[in-house]
């Protein structure tokens, strides 16, 4: 019987043997398990200079800032106004007064996201895209009974990036319904 050189003594007085020492006596100690956590797509962004996320799957297409938007007189003012986007007219909204977030002064810059929600496509202005990385659903909390009231309606889960950091993902199918029954 030859012994495994990557394998050391057993303390034989007490019986030990170190983890490493037993894959190794008893199997491939390179072997890996991979394990499949669901995960779900985010697209990190931040309006009002606090931090935010959509699903993936909510969002259709990340226009650049650049992308021409057309004042329309009449429309609510959480409606910054209309795109023109490959032979279809999107509206375009602000999420600041529907999350009580200070308006941006001057002219709106950002880039804008192309959301699919309520029955409804149309573009939401963001003021900085941060990220789009998929997340262990785990990570996902809860979102917490302190929450603002302005804020509860629209959060369905909180992520604590770190100590210092935490982003609340926001219910699509909840902001869109507020805003086709004009709450924003």
């Amino acid at each position: 019987m030859t012994e495994n050189p990557r394998a050391s003594h057993i303390d034989e007085q007490h019986g030990i043997q170190s983890l490493e020492e037993a894959l190794a006596a008893n199997g491939d100690s390179e072997a890996v398990v991979d394990v499949e956590e669901p995960t779900q797509q985010l697209v990190l962004f931040r309006i009002g200079g606090q931090r935010f996320a959509l699903p993936g799957s909510a969002v259709n297409e990340i226009l650049p800032s650049d992308q021409p938007v057309y004042f329309v007189p009449g429309l609510p003012a959480s409606t910054e106004g209309v795109l023109h986007l490959r032979g279809k007219i999107e509206s375009v909204i602000s999420l600041h007064q529907l999350l009580s977030l200070p308006a941006p002064e001057g002219k709106p810059r950002g880039m804008i996201l192309l959301v699919n929600a309520a029955g409804i496509r149309s573009g939401v202005r963001i003021e900085q895209l941060d990220d789009v990385c998929d997340v262990a659903e785990s990570v996902l909390q809860s979102p917490p009974e302190t929450l603002s009231s302005t804020l509860s309606p629209y959060v369905s889960a909180l992520w604590q990036m770190d100590e210092d950091q935490a982003l609340a993902l926001l219910d699509t199918e909840a902001l869109f319904s507020a805003y086709q029954q004009g709450l924003g």
